[in-house]
């Protein structure tokens, strides 16, 4: 009989390798390895009880266990040893096995990251500490004659406590990886309870009759026996979780990692602190947001990141805030939830900044243009209407054909407004940088080319043109950039448009570009684009609407081709400044990064 049920114990241990062998051809993804591991340790695990069970039956002097054979102590110390194999093995897989299931179960239901695994791994000597406890009897006896006197002995009671410790060690592990289904189960609807049960009588059955139930047992053959129906169970609930339950089609660490993933990559900044305001976490965003690794800021209060200014407390209860960073022109939206837990007692709370300086800038971008773009056309369209009544009253060819005259001034000057109004559009979309450096110069000069009577001369200020051209000098470094000519051209051809309308038209040099820039040990740090003129000037009340243009409430200015100035200017992350004493000069200044020599 012994040797029967060992016999049963090796062909479901069989059946379980080709369960895992299945799984192997037919599934991969999320915990298909570590079931496929946990399935094979089970199996090797029966197989090698089945065959301790029959080696018993040769060291037995009945089959059924009646009576101590002395062949065993006839066989040399060493073969002995050997017959030991499977015996070591059963011993090592009970320990070895329950690490394995509570693997699949973590990366079944969340993820395991190598700091749990390393954990778990760690437990493992446990199980071999238990292996030499539970062999010291064997060892002892076969080695005897080889250890000093006392030395088996002396090592006895601290195997014995190392029995105990791989006890509630392996129980830990399995207890915990059944909460962990149990807690699955409860919190996520879509993972269907008889596979979470399926999932459960896999292991923790047969361990617990391993470790506890035979030790009911009075006989070899009881002893042998009594596992057996438990590993049947966990054979075909294996079977049946792979083949019919849907075990890898219902991952629950899809959602998980989904909600933690969803988190770590939201745009939006997202902190978790405690009810006292300490900080627990935050993803990202946070990091790039608030300048500062989380590990400098991990247990300290939430006001230490925050001004001084930002109510924390009006925040967690429930309100919605903007605040501005510290030493920063960025403006934060926040927003708070609390964390309860079933009682709905709170634990803490999830805040989230939204950064919204782009977005109130979008919308400030939008309300300018909307009321330039009102405001002109409203007055060119009430000119052109005015002169056209005028046609009603019979007008002398001279005043008709001003009439015609003034109107299409009128509507070219609204089309170049709508035309302004699409290169906005296209300068605010533009990206910073372009692939390769260009020659400043030769953007300027490109620029220049496309303002109206403007013509670029040498130092001599000689003027090839017409008496109407405007001579334009240029001054600059060999240098190159790395800034979008689609932004930059534009910002030029505005500034040196704009001086050479109100610079007045000369024979001599009214208008100049010129480049200049600071550098240090690493590099360019910041560079200027000036463009003055020597005519009457840009108005001051021009001058405030842009000084003003974040702080104050809109005024109108003349047109659009300074805002796409100042819009394409920020958009290179640079700054514009007036200085209007001697004419105009505009002075553009921008970031070193966007500058190198040729």
């Amino acid at each position: 009989m012994l040797a029967t049920v060992g016999g049963v114990n090796v062909t479901l241990g069989i059946l379980l390798l080709l369960i895992a062998a299945h799984t192997s051809r037919r599934y991969s993804g999320v915990g298909t390895r570590s079931f496929i591991s946990c399935i094979v340790g089970l199996g090797v695990w029966t197989a090698a009880g089945g065959v301790n069970d029959i080696i018993s039956v040769y060291e037995l002097g009945a089959p059924n266990g009646d009576g101590m054979s002395s062949a065993v102590e006839s066989t040399p110390s060493i073969i002995a040893f050997g017959l030991q194999g499977p015996r070591i093995a059963d011993w090592v897989l009970q320990t070895v096995v329950p690490v394995l299931y509570a693997l699949f179960i973590l990366a079944y239901t969340t993820r395991t990251d190598r700091r749990e695994r390393l954990l778990l791994f760690v437990l493992v000597p446990f199980g071999l500490l238990y292996t030499g406890g539970s062999m010291s009897a064997t060892l002892v006896s076969l080695v005897l004659d080889n250890l000093p006197a006392g030395l088996s002995e002396a090592l006895l009671p601290f195997l014995q406590f190392a029995i105990s410790i791989s006890f509630f060690v392996t129980g830990s592990i399995v207890l915990l990886s059944l909460g962990q289904l149990w807690r699955t189960l409860h919190r996520y609807r879509h993972v269907s309870t008889r596979l979470t049960l399926a999932l459960a009588v896999i292991v923790p059955p047969v361990w617990f009759a391993e470790r506890f139930f035979i030790a009911l047992a009075e006989t070899p053959l009881a002893r042998a026996a009594i596992p057996v129906p438990f590993v049947i169970l966990s054979t075909g609930v294996a079977w049946l979780a792979v083949t019919r339950f849907g075990l890898f089609e219902e991952v629950p660490a899809a959602l998980a990692v989904a909600r933690q993933d969803i988190v770590a990559g939201m745009p939006d900044a997202a902190i978790t602190v405690t009810d006292g305001h300490a900080i627990l976490d935050w993803n990202a965003a946070a990091t790039d947001l608030f300048e500062r690794e989380f590990s400098t800021v991990a247990g300290e209060d939430l006001a230490t990141i925050l001004p001084d200014t930002f109510d924390i407390k009006e925040l967690l209860a429930g309100g919605q805030t903007t605040c501005r960073l510290p030493d920063s022109d960025r403006v934060l939206e926040a927003s708070s939830s609390r964390i309860t837990d079933s009682d709905d007692r709170t634990l803490g709370h999830t805040l989230i900044f939204r950064d919204i300086t782009d977005s109130r800038q979008n919308a400030r971008r939008a309300e300018v243009l909307s009321r330039v773009l009102r405001h002109n056309i409203r007055n060119r369209a009430d000119v052109a209407t005015a002169y056209l009544r005028q046609l009603t009253d019979s007008p002398t060819p001279d005043t008709a054909d001003k009439i015609a005259t003034t109107v299409e001034e009128e509507l070219s000057a609204l089309r170049d407004l709508g035309g302004t109004a699409r290169e906005i559009e296209s300068v605010l979309q533009a990206n910073k940088r372009i692939g390769g450096d260009r020659s400043i110069e030769e953007l300027i000069r490109h620029a220049i080319e496309e303002v109206q009577h403007a013509q670029v001369v040498d130092d001599s200020h000689e003027c090839a043109g017409d008496v109407s051209s405007v001579p334009v000098v240029i001054d600059t470094p060999p240098v190159e950039t790395r800034a979008n000519g689609e932004i930059l051209i534009p910002v030029l051809r505005e500034l040196v448009s704009n001086a050479v309308e109100h610079g007045g038209s000369a024979p001599e040099p009214r208008v100049s570009v010129r480049v200049k820039e600071s550098s240090d040990t690493g590099g360019v740090d910041q560079w200027w684009i000036d463009v003055a003129d020597s005519g009457a000037g840009i108005s001051d009340h021009e001058v405030e609407v842009f000084e003003d243009a974040e702080e104050q409430p809109l005024q109108h200015g003349k047109g659009l081709g300074l805002w796409l100035v100042w819009w394409g200017v920020d958009r290179l992350g640079g700054e514009v400044s007036f200085d209007t004493d001697s004419g105009t000069t505009v002075t553009v200044e921008l970031p070193g990064s966007l500058l190198s020599y040729e």
